[in-house]
């Protein structure tokens, strides 16, 4: 198992004051972008209340969001914000939920690639129209997501499936701490099947919830709320 601590080296995230184990480099960066996912998703008084995406989106820039925020700069996650923003045009056409990372239910999940999505494959199949066939995709749940359906992998998460990250890691720590693994596969294998239980067991986060269920919750909240913003600026997206 990999740590990851809240020091500043390269292979390290700064997530606090825990040491947490994770399987795989791949998973120790998923960590940070889930991060971000979620934070971009959050609603900030210093931003007049809007989300830092909103005011990305609003502005072309993420100026306002790095200058109320300025201790981002100096973090060692600073470059996977600047990995991420501005947001571009590509935001919005179906592409982009290739590049989001599913959250935490899909923290160990290989990376997404259109030519591994199968569903979306059958109906671009069945429909001359290629629109008709995106709105059916969009809403129906997918594998390669752990069954959530891409409009909800590409509106992310927020500050519930930011805590529950949290908390995964902790409880995940716990279960694998001074455990020795074979081979990295088994490391793996390990870390999923926790995942998968601790997904359905009650969390005082989501007052009392399965984490499985509010993140669902939560991330239906926030498509509602980004389909609102982004149709009252006009923007034309193949998610809404």
């Amino acid at each position: 198992m990999r740590r990851i601590t809240a020091s500043g080296d390269e292979e390290s995230v700064n997530l606090g004051l825990f040491d947490f184990s994770l399987p795989a480099k791949e998973s120790a960066e998923k960590v940070v972008l889930i991060q971000i996912e979620c934070n971009l998703n959050v609603p900030l008084p210093e931003l007049n209340d809007r989300t830092p995406y909103e005011d990305i989106v609003l502005t072309k820039s993420a100026s306002n969001f790095f200058n109320a925020f300025p201790i981002i700069k100096k973090a060692p996650t600073f470059k996977y914000y600047q990995r991420m923003l501005p947001l571009s045009e590509k935001e919005f056409a179906y592409k982009s939920v290739y590049s989001k990372t599913g959250g935490v239910l899909n923290i160990f999940n290989p990376k997404i690639r259109e030519g591994l999505d199968s569903e979306l494959k059958k109906l671009f199949s069945q429909y001359e129209d290629k629109k008709e066939a995106i709105m059916i995709w969009k809403d129906t749940p997918s594998e390669l997501w752990s069954n959530l359906p891409p409009k909800l992998v590409w509106a992310g998460g927020g500050r519930i499936e930011g805590e529950l990250l949290l908390d995964f890691l902790q409880y995940l720590t716990r279960k694998v701490r001074r455990k020795e693994f074979d081979t990295p596969g088994d490391s793996m294998m390990t870390a999923i099947r926790n995942l998968r239980e601790w997904q359905f067991i009650s969390n005082e986060i989501c007052s009392g919830m399965a984490p499985v269920d509010a993140i669902v919750e939560e991330r239906k909240e926030i498509y509602e709320r980004k389909s609102a913003f982004l149709q009252e600026m006009l923007i034309e997206t193949d998610f809404v």
